[in-house]
């Protein structure tokens, strides 16, 4: 946070006003921030000797979007759209200078100021689609009047960012530079005072090719039709409003649809599923995030697939096995998955070989010392890699994760599990430190994978999809058809877990089915919750999102189980109980829930 608590300076350069957002982390437009840049932004206009405003950003980024939090609260003043319309209104030129990542609310922002510059490191997009809403301060109207339905749709419907160069090409942006953001920003702000200048909401460069912008409509209608979640429709519906209603009317229209996405089943999910995410990267209390390993070991040749991912991140991997043979075996493997990608044109020969040079093969365990962290294929090598490596040193076991309460440097040993998709589980023992454990999350990010910090050594996901095979195959055994059962999970994204499941299985979601697995499962994590072996029901929804399928605009089983209640829940799990204690008697933790009326989602917080 800025100065004195406050999250806006109000600096001068000359007749130039810089509004400079300093609200840490990532200056997210929560009221507290809206608030203070119309302040700001007021005071700079009403100022005489004044001329021209520029708005940037102090830390990692311009605003990355608005406060997901407040969504469903009361409104708070000012409002989004409406702070944006004042940065639009201003009689003063307002520049926009953009560095980190723009997205979402911080783009619309951005959008309202009447120039962007941006360093070329920067990055912009609108991935509110990822939480089932759209833009709805006013990007669907003024994106499109800049650069057209085609690439304003590819934006908003794609959720993800582009690079400064596109977007300057796009012409979303005015101005990319290297370095010396604020000296662009002033010369520019200096260059448009006292000129006349136009307003994004004015501006008619998107849709001079009036047929180029219906065919645009026409195309991604016909695509997004086909899908399960609203929010790619009622886009495509905003962004023609662009091209048909005067601007204010079109921002009305964009209002209602976000208004009415936003309290959908799918959006809530949605934004479950992201704080779910976020909470799984929470390190313990009192870690430092520290940079990913720069130099592994991998002990055992048997997990030097491994190997691969970790040179492709840049990192030097030291791989060792006493067993010659194994070793030569599994260079030959990474050797060949190389030549595969120089062949596909996935790789060049230079960087082929630019990872082979940091690829150290060795016999013996005396080669890992210097290396940060050493996964090790199996526990029977954890005594040599303790001997050869230096305390400090991360030592993480592959696979199930039993650590011995007795081995020597606890502090250091953890469970590395890769858990199916792109999660990883870090499993910490009573006595792993913080620090073990934040290197070993920021490995796991360094490979592109997701990590989630657990106790249990059999893996959370693992637990909790077993319990949705037994009750499968408990109905199944009951008479149920597997193209029932298939078709009653394929919406939860979990048709995997019905054996020799049909093709096309029936569309038709069966609650009465459904139910009974999801039940199952919410069980389980209701288990894992009480035994301590995760820290909140959301890591559970986590788990099963990254590594097993659940689809995100599901949320989960816990967060399914709030949906349905836990008092109607704990009463579902009595009866089913009956016919398979094993699968259905309530968790204490479903108990304790049920008997005060209490949710899953209250353990989050």
């Amino acid at each position: 946070m800025a100065e004195n608590g406050h999250p806006v300076r109000l600096e001068h350069r000359d007749t130039v006003a810089v509004l400079v957002l300093d609200s840490a982390p990532v200056n997210a437009l929560g009221k507290g921030l809206r608030a203070a840049i119309l302040a700001a932004l007021t005071k700079a206009e009403a100022d005489p000797a004044i001329t021209a405003i520029v708005i940037r950003a102090e830390g990692r980024s311009f605003p990355v979007g608005a406060d997901i939090s407040e969504f469903g609260q009361p409104p708070a003043d000012p409002a989004l759209p409406d702070l944006c319309d004042r940065i639009e209104a201003c009689t003063k030129p307002v520049v926009a200078a953009i560095h980190g990542t723009a997205l979402g609310g911080g783009l619309e922002l951005a959008l309202a100021a009447h120039a962007r510059v941006a360093l070329a490191s920067a990055r912009v997009g609108f991935p509110e689609v990822t939480l089932g809403i759209l833009p709805g301060a006013g990007g669907t109207q003024r994106l499109p009047r800049l650069i057209g339905a085609e690439h304003a749709l590819r934006l908003m419907l794609g959720g993800k960012p582009v690079q400064a160069a596109e977007a300057l090409a796009l012409g979303l942006l005015d101005e990319v530079v290297e370095d010396g953001l604020e000296a662009a920003a002033l010369r520019r702000a200096q260059a448009m005072a006292g000129q006349p200048f136009l307003r994004s909401s004015d501006r008619t460069d998107g849709l001079r090719d009036g047929i180029a912008f219906h065919r645009a409509i026409a195309s991604a209608r016909t695509k997004v039709e086909r899908g399960r979640l609203p929010a790619p429709a009622r886009i495509v519906d905003c962004v023609e409003a662009a091209q048909l209603l005067p601007f204010d009317m079109g921002q009305a229209f964009e209002r209602a649809a976000f208004d009415d996405l936003v309290g959908t089943p799918e959006a809530q999910a949605l934004r479950h599923a992201f704080f779910a995410e976020r909470g799984a990267q929470r390190l313990p209390v009192g870690t430092v995030s520290p940079p990913a390993p720069r130099r592994i070991g991998i002990f055992g040749a048997r997990t030097a697939d491994l190997a691969l991912p970790a040179l492709m991140a840049g990192l030097e991997v030291v791989l060792v096995d006493p067993n010659r043979p194994r070793l030569v075996e599994a260079l030959e493997r990474i050797a060949t998955a190389q030549e595969r990608q120089v062949t596909e044109g996935h790789m060049q020969p230079a960087a082929r070989d630019a990872q082979w040079a940091r690829l150290t093969p060795a016999l013996g365990a005396a080669a890992l010392e210097g290396c940060e962290l050493v996964l090790l294929g199996e526990a029977g090598f954890l005594a040599e890699a303790v001997e050869a490596t230096m305390p400090g040193t991360t030592l993480a076991l592959i696979g199930r994760a039993d650590l011995a309460a007795d081995a020597a440097r606890m502090a250091d040993i953890l469970g590395f599990r890769p858990a199916g998709g792109r999660l990883i589980e870090v499993v910490a023992g009573p006595q792993t430190s913080g620090a073990a454990q934040a290197r070993a999350i920021a490995l796991a990010r360094r490979l592109g994978m997701e990590a989630l910090r657990c106790a249990a050594p059999g893996g959370i996901g693992a637990r909790v999809m077993a319990k949705g095979r037994a009750a499968v195959a408990y109905l199944i055994a009951q008479g149920e058809t597997p193209a029932a059962l298939a078709g009653a999970l394929l919406d939860y994204g979990l048709k995997s877990l019905v054996p020799d499941a049909p093709e096309q299985p029936a569309a038709a979601v069966v609650p009465r089915l459904s139910g009974r697995v999801l039940g199952a499962m919410a069980n389980e994590g209701a288990r894992l919750l009480g035994e301590g072996l995760v820290a909140r029901p959301s890591d559970v929804d986590f788990a099963l999102m990254a590594g097993n399928g659940f689809a995100r605009w599901q949320g989960g089983p816990m967060f399914w189980a709030d949906r349905r209640g836990p008092i109607l829940l704990r009463h579902d799990l009595q009866g089913w109980a009956e016919e398979r204690p094993d699968l259905w008697s309530p968790a204490p933790l479903i108990e304790d829930l049920g008997a005060r009326g209490g949710h899953f989602a209250d353990l989050n917080r």
